[in-house]
Order: C-alpha cells, then sequence, then structure tokens
C-alpha cells in the first residue's frame, strides 16, 4: 500500500477550489458524538456504495476492494481482497472533521470488536475517487469509482476532444477577497499526457491580481462511459485526480471534479471585456489590492488586452500560416507580482487542421511575462531566459 498524506482538494485562499476546489467545510453535525446515521454522513458516504478495487497505483501484490454501505441505519465500510475475501467488516460510530480540510475521522469498531480510527477524504472536486487510511488495516490507498463503474482498460493519453485549455466565464469570488476582488475564473489544460488547473482572481474591471497555484499532473489516461469521458491523472505524490468530462459541443464542456459541483467550460482562455472596463483598466490604479505600484496600470490587465498585446508576438512565430488570435489558447497566471502567460495552440482550430499539424505534440508555443515594471518579456525556450520585447501596453 502507498503510504501518503491523502490529497486534499486544490486551493485558493478564501476562494475555495476552487480550492477546496469550491468545498466550504460545515460545521454541522461535526461533532466528536456526530451519529453514524448523520446527514452529512450520509451526503459524505452515499456516493461510494459501490464495491471498488484499489487504485493499481497503490496495490501491492494483493488489491483489495472497499466499500461503504448502510444497513439498519448505521453506515459500514468493508474491506475484501481476492486472496483473503473478507478481511473485515466494520461499522462506524462517529466522524468527525480534522484540521485539513475535507478529510474526516471516522470511529470504525471491526467485526472482531477491535476499536480503530478511519481518515476519508474525497479526493479533488468531485465523488470520482477517494482516499481511506487505516493503519489497522494497513490501508493508505486510492480508489477509483469508474474502476468499478465503467467496463473496460484505461487507455493511455486524453482523448483528443477534451485536450485544450478550458476556462469558466468570470464568476462571483465567494470568498474572504471578494470585496476587492469580486471575479474568479477557472482554468483547466488537458494535453496527452499532463492536467493543470488553477484559479485567477479579477478586480471588477476584470484585471487579474492573484492566481492560485496550479495543480499539475501527469500519466495520464482515460475511460469512455457513453458521451462522456473519465480521465485520471497523477501529482507528484501519486494520488490521482479524477474528472468526468461531458461534451456539450466542440468548444465547450461539461466538468465533473474539478470543484464540488459541475463546470461548463469553453475552449477560449479569454473572454471579450466591454471597452469601458477595457478603458478603465489603463486608467485605474491597482493600490486598492495591491498598494500603490506606479506599474499597475501597466501590470494588472484585462485578458483581452493581454491577448491584443502579445499577439503580434504569436502571430509572427507563423509567417506561412493565416492564423488567428482565437486560433490559440491562452493561460495568463500572477506569480510573484508578474502576469505570466503561456499561449498554446488550438489543434482543434480549422487552420492546424488543415496544415495537418501533428496533435500530440506539444501544443505550447510561447511563454510571455508582464513583469512589476509593466514591461512585456518573452521567454526563449531553450535557456529560459526572458527578454523584453515591449516596454509598455499601449492598447
Amino acid at each position: 500500500m502507498k503510504k501518503m498524506i491523502p490529497m486534499i482538494g486544490v486551493g485558493l485562499a478564501g476562494v475555495l477550489l476552487l480550492a477546496g476546489c469550491g468545498h466550504k467545510q460545515s460545521n454541522a453535525e461535526d461533532a466528536s458524538t456526530a451519529p453514524a446515521n448523520s446527514t452529512k454522513l450520509n451526503n459524505l458516504l452515499s456516493p461510494a456504495k459501490v464495491k471498488v478495487p484499489e487504485d493499481s497505483q497503490n496495490s501491492n501484490g494483493d488489491q483489495v476492494y472497499s466499500q461503504f454501505y448502510k444497513k439498519g441505519g448505521q453506515w459500514y465500510w468493508k474491506l475484501t481482497s481476492q486472496q483473503d475475501g473478507t478481511i473485515d467488516n466494520s461499522q462506524i460510530k462517529s466522524m468527525k472533521s480534522t484540521d485539513q480540510n475535507d478529510v474526516y475521522n471516522f470511529s470504525m469498531v471491526s467485526n472482531k470488536n477491535k476499536s480503530y480510527n478511519m481518515k476519508f477524504n474525497w479526493i479533488n472536486g468531485g465523488h470520482q475517487a477517494y482516499t481511506v487510511n487505516a493503519a489497522y488495516h494497513n490501508v493508505n490507498s486510492d480508489f477509483i469509482l469508474a474502476d468499478a463503474k465503467v467496463a473496460g482498460q484505461w487507455q493511455t493519453g486524453a482523448p483528443q476532444a477534451v485536450q485544450g485549455t478550458w476556462a469558466t466565464d468570470f464568476t462571483e469570488n465567494s470568498g474572504n477577497d471578494a470585496q476587492k476582488l469580486p471575479f474568479t475564473k477557472q482554468f483547466l489544460n488537458i494535453t496527452s499526457s499532463a492536467t493543470s488547473s488553477f484559479v485567477n482572481e479579477y478586480d471588477s474591471n476584470h484585471r487579474l491580481y492573484n492566481s492560485e497555484t496550479a495543480n499539475k499532473t501527469s500519466n495520464v489516461s482515460y475511460k469512455q462511459n457513453g458521451d462522456s469521458y473519465i480521465v485520471k491523472s497523477y501529482n507528484s505524490d501519486e494520488t490521482p485526480v479524477v474528472y468526468s468530462i461531458s461534451l456539450i459541443s466542440n468548444n465547450q464542456i461539461k466538468v465533473d471534479g474539478l470543484t464540488s459541483s459541475d463546470l461548463t467550460m469553453s475552449k477560449s482562455a479569454t473572454s471579450p471585456t466591454t471597452s469601458s472596463s477595457q478603458s478603465s483598466a489603463t486608467s485605474q490604479s491597482g493600490s486598492a489590492v495591491n498598494g500603490s505600484t506606479a506599474a499597475a496600470t501597466s501590470s494588472h490587465l484585462t485578458d483581452q488586452q493581454v491577448v491584443n498585446w502579445i499577439w503580434p508576438y504569436v502571430k509572427a512565430k507563423y509567417p506561412n500560416m493565416n492564423v488567428a488570435s482565437t486560433d490559440f489558447t491562452y493561460m495568463p497566471q500572477m506569480r510573484n507580482g508578474q502576469m505570466y502567460v503561456n499561449v498554446l495552440e488550438n489543434h482543434s482550430a480549422a487552420v492546424f487542421k488543415n496544415s495537418g499539424v501533428d496533435t500530440g505534440t506539444n501544443p505550447q508555443v510561447a511563454s510571455f511575462r508582464v513583469t512589476s515594471d509593466g514591461a512585456l518579456e518573452q521567454m526563449d525556450a531553450t535557456t529560459g531566459d526572458w527578454s523584453v520585447v515591449s516596454s509598455g501596453y499601449n492598447g
């Protein structure tokens, strides 16, 4: 079994998700004596009422199976294996929150009348996979529901239909920064071999000020489930991150697992802004959020202004192709007071399809950053060095 601390959903201070992935921990029924048939326990475990094998990344020989079920008004946990049959059939006596968001301690009594503790948490936002940590049984494993619910083997890579950079529209910020930064936007990038997600916080004029640290994973694989795909990958400690993705159209998807509720995301990392918000973005100071800085008007731009600024340098890379800015996706993030933007080809765009581009290649085109002094720099992909390409935004 793997030895690890269960992963908590990605987190942006005060926002969620978005980490906590939108999860907000409730104090209701969190007392250590909370009854095993409490509403909170019902809500927590009802999605786990299926016998599911431990993730293959965890298995170390005899694969174990986990199943939660309710009988006579009480919740139980059954642990089995092909080799040993039923290992235990424990009753959950109580639950309480821990100091880790979305991780709960269960007080258990085994079928041999042994009392012990178990840690439980749903991984990332949705009910796609969970972790169980029970030292009594030497179990510290992840369980992916698709291994029980979706037939077939995992296929290497991500399906072409879901590859790309996806983003929500601007949504209301429900975190502590909401008064100063009333909007957020969730990003999800999927390639054939990796995924990453992050959340940006924006002011009332849609200027970017903060970004949550990206959740990066690798070793991507998938199963097709009717009209949707189950996509799994692994972060650095080999915890699986699992999404259920349904196609709405060629440029829009619905994602379950990124936050506590479904998200509709479009294949554009930018959204048009009104002329008033664009003009105000270059005239207003950012002092209300970050303190007074001379560069605030240059370094905090709308997503669309960023695209307008860097587009000539992207287009110059395609002298023999009639590309448009909408043939690319843009991933802006704030780090250490500077805005970083990765630019990627949208391989579903007609211009790339018609050119016969290899969709299995890395779609990244270039990386830019807007410095704290308001200059635009581009990174040399070979050396990693940055050089100034524009001294200031003139949009």
